[in-house]
């Protein structure tokens, strides 16, 4: 009987009834959604990173070659004179 008097026998049987509750509480399957739905927007956000990245890439490629055909313009014209 000197284990009912054991603090830390109270405070194991306490933690077990408080898991227990959680888990009846359905705690788990919430955190579990809360974390899908979190990954999920992670997931997209990284998605429209990727295609933002893909078209500011696309842009640059254009505006270099723009100014490849205007420097040409240029000493086309400079070299004419």
């Amino acid at each position: 009987m000197q284990w009912i008097y054991n603090a830390e026998y109270w405070v194991l049987i306490s933690f077990v009834i408080f898991c227990g509750l959680l888990y009846m509480m359905g705690v788990p399957e919430t955190i579990g959604k809360a974390l899908d739905g979190r990954a999920a927007k992670i997931k997209s956000e990284l998605d429209e990173a990727r295609r933002l990245r893909e078209e500011a890439q696309a842009l640059l490629a254009e505006y270099q070659r723009k100014q490849r055909e205007a420097d040409a313009e240029a000493r086309a014209i400079v070299d004419a004179a």
